[in-house]
């Protein structure tokens, strides 16, 4: 079994120069893997490169949980993945090791992570219907702009039932078939 320290990083996310040179003298690594910060939260090549090449027994130090990842439920997912891979997790900002050896408290840290997304996501919903809400009792809400003008929707309604192909009125008119259907339905 290996027993390799691995680093990962977010480029933009890493500290000063002179900080770089003081972790760098004192920690060395096997192996390192980056992104840029820029670089899509979910399909990070560094990060998935870096779940690949982990095996059991390595050891991947991140400097944060932000730099991981800025999505508690994408968090809790690669803590798994590593843990799956008797992968330890080391997070130095907030001083946390996740060891694959001790599963037995790993998995309700987990666990209330995982609650705790539930938490933010059914917040958002809530925050989110309620801006709806003040806002249509406002009269300021419209909602998504039409894909069509109404000339065009006769259009597409009059070519519709000539007996005109589905398939080519939502591609003439630039829709998917389900918009096209949602037209064409009767109200």
């Amino acid at each position: 079994m290996r027993l390799h320290r691995i680093k990962y990083f977010r480029l933009s996310l890493q500290p000063s120069e002179d900080n770089t040179e003081k972790i760098s003298r004192h920690d060395v690594f096997d192996a390192m893997f980056f992104d840029e910060l820029a670089d899509n939260s979910v399909n990070r090549a560094g990060l998935q490169r870096l779940i690949r090449y982990v095996q059991c027994g390595d050891t991947v130090v991140v400097d944060s949980m932000a730099s991981l990842t800025s999505s508690t439920e994408q968090l809790c997912s690669i803590i798994r993945q590593m843990m799956e891979k008797q992968v330890t997790l080391e997070f130095l900002n907030e001083n946390l090791i996740f060891r694959h050896d001790c599963l037995e408290v790993v998995e309700p840290i987990i666990a209330v992570m995982e609650q705790l997304a539930e938490f933010e996501r059914a917040a958002t919903r809530e925050k989110q219907a309620a801006g709806i809400a003040s806002a249509k009792s406002r009269g300021s809400y419209r909602g998504r702009k039409k894909k069509l003008s109404d000339s065009q929707v006769v259009s597409l309604i009059g070519r519709a039932s000539n007996g005109e192909s589905k398939s080519r009125l939502a591609r003439d008119f630039d829709i998917s078939r389900q918009t096209l259907y949602r037209y064409l339905k009767p109200t």
